[in-house]
């Protein structure tokens, strides 16, 4: 073997290492447990493990059906505040732009104290599903969520389980992120 292939060989092996060796020093530190990420794709807090919601009875409030369909759960006073109208309106351009995927989300909202104006939803949030949260289903899934914010968003699967809750101040960017990403992969609802 001359200098000439010896040399054409050396620079081959170099250009390799230098697109490969990356690769195989970041697949041999990560599978290695040598380091992982700490970072995460995901902006809400999985509820583990999840509320199954089959056990209150949410249907006799106005036809409310948490299953078969993503349901965005909103929680608030009935008079609705000004933080509650923000996270209604929020919520309702976040359903929007989810885009075609916006039929497989419906929005709820459960309210424990007051009673909403009927007059308000019906203008500015039609669609907008309510849930009286003094009645005993209610209550009970009040209690069961145990939320202490003013007002918390929370998310129910198809399958009538609860099991995320966004962080209160999370950008609706954030839920809209987590939103489109499990209605990619989701083949239910």
């Amino acid at each position: 073997m001359n200098d000439a292939q010896r040399k054409g060989r050396l620079q081959l092996i170099a250009v390799a290492a230098i697109f490969f060796g990356p690769v195989i020093v970041a697949f041999g530190l990560y599978y290695g447990g040598i380091w992982k990420p700490e970072g995460q794709a995901v902006n809400g807090a999985l509820i583990e493990p999840p509320v199954a919601l089959t056990a209150f009875d949410l249907t006799a409030e106005g036809g409310v059906r948490l299953e078969e369909i993503w349901s965005l759960v909103m929680i608030a006073p009935g008079d609705c505040p000004d933080l509650c109208q923000q996270a209604l309106y929020e919520t309702r351009q976040l359903r929007r732009a989810l885009g075609k995927d916006s039929d497989r989300v419906q929005r709820v909202w459960l309210y424990a104290d007051g009673q909403p104006d009927a007059e308000f939803i019906a203008t500015q949030h039609p669609g907008l599903k309510t849930v009286n949260g003094s009645s005993e289903p209610g209550l009970g899934l009040l209690q069961k969520i145990d939320s202490r914010e003013s007002v918390s968003l929370f998310l129910v699967d198809p399958k009538g389980n609860l099991m995320m809750q966004f962080p209160a101040g999370l950008s609706m960017r954030g839920i809209h992120t987590d939103l489109k990403r499990l209605l990619k992969v989701s083949r239910i609802g």
